[in-house]
C-alpha cells in the first residue's frame, strides 16, 4: 500500500476504536441472567447424562463375561459318563454314511 493508503487504514483503526471506547456496555436484566445460567445448567446435565451410558455398557459387559465364565465352566466339569449312559448309546454309526 502507499503512504496514503496506511494512514486512511490508521485512521479508520482510531476511528473504530475511538467508537468502541466510547460504546456503554449493555443492561442485563436479572431475569436474563438467571435464564442464560439456567441454559447452561441443561446443558451441563445434559453432558452429564451421556457420560452415565458408557458405564451401563461396562457393567453389562461384565455381567455377560461373568455368565459366560460360569456356563463355560459348567461344560469343562460336565461328566462325559452320563453322556455315554443316555442318548449318545443309542445310536449306532451306519456305514453307509461313511
Amino acid at each position: 500500500m502507499n503512504r496514503s493508503g496506511n494512514e486512511q487504514v490508521d485512521r479508520l483503526e482510531r476511528a473504530l476504536a475511538h467508537a468502541h471506547a466510547a460504546q456503554e456496555p449493555p443492561e442485563f436484566s436479572p431475569a436474563w441472567m438467571s435464564s442464560v445460567m439456567r441454559d447452561i445448567r441443561l446443558q451441563a446435565n445434559a453432558a452429564n447424562a451421556t457420560v452415565e451410558v458408557p458405564h451401563l455398557v461396562w457393567r453389562a459387559a461384565t455381567v455377560v463375561v461373568l455368565v459366560t465364565m460360569v456356563m463355560i465352566g459348567s461344560l469343562l466339569a460336565w461328566d462325559t459318563e452320563r453322556v455315554q449312559t443316555g442318548f449318545f448309546t443309542d445310536t449306532t454309526l451306519d456305514a453307509t454314511l461313511l
